[in-house]
């Protein structure tokens, strides 16, 4: 469910959106809905005339509600659902991290946009930066969550300079139950939902995209101390450049 700061950063988003074009009309796309098509009702709210509200889990429910059509769409194979150029914008707030294909995602909506629409998504906590763990687990006592500062148990970074033992091991030296130490590293380090892909790899990939870029957005807070990014460096998450970028928002013309 979006609470209300998600409501903000929401609204904040879609008005962002509307600085590239506008929205009154438009069929949108959204990717990476939320179960009560919150951010679909906002942007039926923004002037959009249809919304495709999307996400690909297993139950996602497919129906239709005034201006809003649910369906369960895979973001990596756009054309098994959509006709070419057949939406005006492309939406998602909190995706990029998500889509273990990025490469066809971005090929997937060059091909569906109309000649003229918008490509407007974000991704966040990208892998490589402070929380991009983005662990989310149902411990013994705890649910942890990498978005609470009261019950995120892994320290920042240390997914990117730690293997999936070494990690285990850390949070154990912390209190963590053994227990929830354990499956806290497997979500890391095994979860499917989340893609592993640093900052420099999505900016790469989308540079070869031939999605013509409006303006890209980062967000950005503090770098890793210089003693913890040697360690990164010397690890299998290296060379991703932007370790204090937390969130991607790419603005695009197909």
């Amino acid at each position: 469910m979006m609470n209300e700061r998600r409501r903000e950063e929401m609204a904040k988003r879609i008005a962002l959106m509307a600085r590239f074009g506008s929205i009154a009309g438009a069929t949108v796309l959204e990717i990476g809905a939320d179960a009560d098509s919150f951010a679909a009702r906002m942007l039926v709210d923004a002037g959009a005339s249809k919304v495709i509200s999307s996400n690909f889990r297993e139950r996602w429910p497919t129906d239709t509600v005034g201006a809003i059509e649910r369906r369960r769409i895979d973001a990596r194979r756009l054309e098994d659902s959509l006709e070419p150029e057949s939406v005006d914008i492309i939406f998602g707030a909190a995706v990029l991290e998500h889509i273990d294909g990025l490469a066809q995602f971005f090929a997937g909506a060059k091909r569906t946009l109309k000649k003229n629409g918008l490509f407007f998504v974000h991704g966040g906590p990208i892998w490589s930066s402070a929380k991009g763990h983005h662990v989310f687990v149902k411990g013994e006592t705890v649910h942890y969550r990498f978005g609470d500062k009261n019950t995120n148990p892994i320290q920042d970074w240390t997914h990117l300079a730690l293997d999936k033992p070494g990690l285990i091991a850390d949070l154990r030296t912390r209190g963590v139950p053994p227990g929830d130490a354990a499956t806290i590293g497997t979500w890391v380090y095994e979860e499917d939902g989340i893609n592993r892909v640093g900052y420099r790899a999505i900016c790469e990939t989308f540079q070869a995209s031939g999605l013509a870029l409006l303006e890209q957005m980062d967000n950005a807070f503090k770098p890793p101390p210089p003693d913890l990014r040697e360690v990164i460096e010397r690890g299998p998450w290296a060379g991703q450049e932007r370790y204090d970028v937390s969130g991607i928002t790419f603005a695009a013309r197909p």
